[in-house]
């Protein structure tokens, strides 16, 4: 389905994981942690048409409203919102060149803690045979899936030089609460229950309560074809092939008690959130705003010890979810809690959770980029996301898969992981993946 045409200036409301976005930003911005951003990797060919890339992203930024927006709230216990110009510029992503001799991860380590007034950017490191192309976006704009539809659209538009920019509505709210404000507030009763079922629930996270101003810091695990057909494997027998995120949400939490382990501590519960992507699996819009809502899931230290357990459990809990339609009372909550002042949503989500917020980050994309075989001339070799994390956790593992791929990133805080314990994180996730 396309996107509505837009004429002259728009207000667009945040969605519901957009206000959880934004207070996660403000209590980031109080700990000097700076924004909340991700990069999105490209590994291309030889081929790569810088001069088609700037035509395509020209093309793209008068095309899309919200590169171009400003944040808005009207009143106090207003809506934020996202407030659009009458006119659009072709300036509102900016693309970099770099020296071809930079080095790739301490490149993406300084651009991940770097600032800036773009929602989008896009950065090139040149190489002799391969070309990186690092997109950099802002959390509130983009989620995972966005940022890979943002360069889907800009590979369309560079396939397509004679298109001329449109300027469409990517943008919707996910899960839309039923109509009527009785309605709405009965809708998040299952929320509710499920949040008092958890709340009593003693959970750690390895950065801790405290705010900290620590670097971003991430490490990319790639896994060859062989090995990713290895734990699908594995996957299918502990998850009955349906559904496999709660093999890889196991071994996330696993990779966490690893660390756990080492500083002789064992927390009694585990509790992340998974997010529940809204759109269609191959939808091309909408490209902007989270369209997700979230589910949290909780682990005992027993459970933990075991893979097979831990599996089993998640999946529980997920059908259990599924059952009581928490997943669209979940999306309603999060639509009543938009109208919190930002500082007020980030001081609750603290003191409900001792501070801790979660336990983890994680999240699986699924198909990275699927159908896109080349942008600008140049096909595309591999590709991964690297999000930042705030702190409090510090720390999360995020997965994709490329063409049969699979690429896990850690991230983390530096102050709340040292090396050593991202060396037995990455040893935990890869031996109960593949199974060593």
């Amino acid at each position: 389905m396309e996107p509505a045409p837009v004429n002259g200036a728009a207000e667009i409301p945040l969605t519901g994981c957009d206000a959880f976005f934004l207070a996660l930003e403000d209590l980031m911005a109080a700990g000097g942690q700076g924004r909340h951003t991700g990069l999105t990797i490209l590994e291309l060919a030889a081929g790569f048409d810088v001069a088609a890339l700037r035509d395509a992203v020209r093309r793209f930024s008068l095309s899309h409203p919200l590169l171009h927006a400003k944040l808005r709230r009207s009143w106090l216990l207003g809506v934020p919102f996202w407030s659009t110009p009458k006119t659009l510029s072709s300036d509102a992503v900016p693309i970099l060149e770099h020296s071809s001799d930079a080095d790739r991860d301490s490149f993406c380590q300084k651009l991940l803690g770097s600032g800036g007034e773009h929602f989008l950017e896009i950065h090139i490191l040149p190489g002799v045979e391969k070309t990186t192309l690092l997109a950099k976006w802002s959390h509130l704009l983009f989620d995972g899936r966005g940022a890979e539809l943002a360069l889907q659209e800009i590979a369309h538009l560079a396939r397509n030089p004679g298109e001329p920019p449109k300027p469409v509505a990517s943008w919707g709210m996910p899960f839309p609460p039923a109509p009527g404000l009785v309605t709405r507030w009965a809708g998040t009763r299952a929320f509710v229950k499920r949040h008092y079922e958890m709340k009593p629930s003693v959970f750690r996270s390895l950065g801790g309560p405290s705010l900290k101003s620590g670097a971003p810091g991430f490490r990319v695990l790639p896994f060859s074809k062989e090995e990713t057909a290895l734990l699908r494997e594995r996957a299918v027998r502990l998850t009955g092939g349906i559904f496999q995120m709660p093999y890889f949400f196991a071994a996330a939490a696993r990779a966490h008690a690893a660390v756990f382990k080492i500083r002789g501590e064992s927390p009694p519960s585990f509790v992340s959130p998974v997010p529940v992507q809204a759109r269609k699996p191959k939808a091309r819009h909408p490209i902007f705003q989270n369209q997700v809502t979230v589910l949290h899931f909780k682990l005992n230290a027993s459970e933990v010890d075991d893979l097979e357990k831990a599996t089993t459990s998640i999946h529980a809990q997920f059908e259990s979810a599924v059952r009581s339609g928490l997943e669209s009372s979940s999306a309603t909550m999060l639509w009543w809690m938009r109208r919190l002042p930002t500082g007020l949503y980030r001081r609750f989500l603290q003191k409900d959770t001792g501070g801790e917020i979660v336990s983890f980050f994680q999240s699986h994309t699924g198909d990275f980029l699927p159908g896109v075989r080349e942008i600008c001339g140049a096909h595309i070799i591999n590709g991964w996301h690297i999000p930042s994390v705030s702190q409090p956790p510090g720390s999360g593992i995020f997965f994709s898969e490329r063409e049969g791929r699979l690429s896990a990133t850690i991230s983390w805080r530096q102050g709340s992981l040292k090396l050593d314990e991202v060396d037995a994180m990455e040893s935990s996730l890869r031996g109960d993946l593949l199974g060593l």
